[in-house]
C-alpha cells in the first residue's frame, strides 16, 4: 500500500508539471527517460521515437511488470500462459473442493463479526453461504481461502453501501436501479462483448470516454448490477475474463481520472476471475492515471496486463495478436463509433430473465398445498403490517426468515377466501 501511494504521489506531480516543456539541454532529455520511465520530451504523434521503439508501451509495461522480481520463474510463466489463454483448466476433486469451502467458512467466521456479511447470514444462511458464490470467490482468488473470505466480506459491505441493508439476502435486479443508474449503465462505458477471444474467454470492455459527469455512486451501482448478474457458465469461471480498457482518441477519459480509484478498488472485491487485461491508449495523461490505478493490483495481476499505445488501427492490430479481433469490439465504421445495440439488448434480456424468474417463484407459491395444519399450532402467529409488509409478527416480535416469508405468501394466497368466509 505504501509503494502504491508513493507512485500515486509521483504521478500526481507529473500531471501537474506535464505541460512544462523540457529544454533540449536537460540531462534527462539526453537520457531519454524521466524517473517514471516516460520520455522526457513530448511523445511523437505516432508513438515511436527515432529508434522505432514504442516508448510508452515498453516503459509503462516495465513499471507494471516490476512485480516479476517478486515471482519465481514458474509463477511468472504460469501467469503468462493465463494471459495468452494457453493455460490448462484447474480441475479439483470433490474432497479438495469441500476442504477449500470448509477453510473459507473458518475464515469467514473469524472475520464476519459486525459485518454486512453477518447480517446477510442472519437473514438467509442459504443466500450468504451459497456454494456457487463461494466457489466464484475462491476461483477469482486462486483458491486462497483467506483472501477469498476478505473479499467476500467486502463484497457484502459494498452491496450494503450501494443498495441498502434490505438487499443483503437477495440478488440485485433491474428494479433496484433508479433512473440515473439505468442511464449510467446504458451509456456503454462498461459492457460485455457478444463475442469471445480465440481461447473462448469472456470479454469485458471499458470505454472511459463515454462516461458523463455524474456521481460515482451511479456508476458503481450500474457496474455492480452488470458484474453480479453476468451469466457465467462453468467454462467462463474456469477460463476467466479478459478486460479491454480502451482509451484511444475519442474514448480518452475527459473526466481526468475522476472515479477511477473507486472503480478499481470496487472491481478488486468482485468475484471476477481476471485472466488478462489489455490497456489501449493514445494519451500520456491516460498512461499516468492508469498506472496510478493499477499500482494497487497484486503482483500476479500486474504481469497479466499488456499496454498498447497508438491509433485505433494500431491498438486493434495489437489486440488481434492476442486473439481479440476487431469484430469483438462494439466499434463500427471508419470513425470507430460506439455501437450500443448489443448492450441495450443485453439489458432488456436481463430484465426479461428476472421477470421470468419472479413469475416462476410466484407459480411455486401458488402450487403450495393448503395449510390445513396451521390451526394446530400453539403459537399465536398472525401476518400483519409492521412497517414492512414482508415482516411477520410472532408474539409481538418481528421475525424475518424464509419460513415466515412463506407463511406470509400463504396468507396473501388465501386472503380472498378468508375475507369471503368461504
Amino acid at each position: 500500500l505504501t509503494s502504491s501511494l508513493l507512485i500515486i504521489i509521483v504521478v500526481a506531480k507529473r500531471i501537474v508539471t506535464m505541460s512544462t516543456p523540457v529544454p533540449a539541454t536537460n540531462p534527462a532529455s539526453c537520457c531519454g527517460f524521466t524517473p517514471l520511465g516516460f520520455p522526457a520530451q513530448e511523445m511523437p504523434s505516432n508513438s515511436q521515437n527515432s529508434g522505432g521503439r514504442n516508448i510508452a508501451a515498453d516503459d509503462f509495461e516495465t513499471i507494471l511488470n516490476e512485480g516479476m522480481k517478486h515471482l519465481s520463474f514458474d509463477e511468472h510463466q504460469k501467469e503468462q500462459e493465463i494471459l495468452h489463454g494457453v493455460a490448462g483448466d484447474v480441475v479439483l476433486d470433490e474432497n479438495t473442493i469441500n476442504g477449500l469451502l470448509l477453510s473459507l467458512k473458518e475464515q469467514l467466521d473469524r472475520l464476519k463479526k459486525g459485518s454486512a456479511y453477518e447480517i446477510a447470514e442472519s437473514r438467509s444462511q442459504a443466500y450468504a453461504g451459497n456454494r456457487d458464490l463461494e466457489m466464484a470467490f475462491l476461483r477469482a482468488n486462486e483458491f486462497d481461502p483467506k483472501t477469498s473470505a476478505e473479499k467476500l466480506i467486502k463484497f457484502f459491505k459494498y452491496k450494503q453501501e450501494l443498495f441498502g441493508e434490505e438487499s443483503l439476502d437477495r440478488d440485485i435486479t433491474a428494479e433496484d436501479l433508479d433512473e440515473d443508474d439505468v442511464k449510467c449503465l446504458l451509456e456503454g462505458h462498461f459492457q460485455y462483448s457478444p463475442f469471445r477471444d480465440r481461447s473462448g474467454r469472456k470479454l469485458c470492455l471499458a470505454f472511459p470516454g463515454v462516461r458523463t459527469k455524474k456521481m460515482i455512486r451511479f456508476e458503481l451501482r450500474a457496474r455492480f448490477y452488470a458484474l453480479a448478474n453476468s451469466v457465467e457458465t462453468l467454462v467462463d469461471i474456469s477460463k476467466g475474463t479478459v478486460i479491454v480498457y480502451y482509451v484511444v482518441h475519442q474514448y480518452q477519459d475527459h473526466l481526468n481520472g475522476a472515479g477511477h480509484m473507486e472503480v478499481t478498488m470496487f472491481i478488486h472485491v468482485m468475484p471476477l476471475s481476471v485472466s488478462g487485461a489489455h490497456i489501449c491508449m493514445s494519451s500520456r495523461l491516460d498512461c499516468m492515471i492508469t498506472i496510478a490505478c493499477f499500482a494497487m493490483s497484486p503482483y500476479r495481476q500486474r504481469v497479466k496486463m499488456k499496454v498498447h499505445y497508438g491509433s485505433h488501427v494500431e491498438c486493434q492490430y495489437l489486440l488481434a495478436s492476442y486473439g481479440i479481433t476487431r469484430g469483438a469490439l462494439p466499434l463500427r465504421g471508419t470513425n470507430n463509433d460506439l455501437d450500443l445495440t448489443y448492450w441495450n439488448a443485453w439489458f432488456q434480456q436481463q430484465k426479461l430473465r428476472e421477470q421470468e424468474h419472479q413469475q416462476s417463484r410466484r407459480n411455486q407459491l401458488y402450487s403450495l398445498p393448503p395449510p390445513e395444519d396451521l390451526s394446530h399450532t400453539s403459537l399465536s402467529v398472525v401476518p400483519m403490517r409492521s412497517g414492512n409488509e414482508n415482516d411477520v409478527l410472532c408474539l409481538g416480535r418481528t421475525v424475518k426468515s424464509l419460513g415466515n416469508k412463506r407463511f406470509h405468501s400463504l396468507g396473501l394466497l388465501y386472503s380472498t377466501a378468508y375475507d369471503n368466509g368461504s
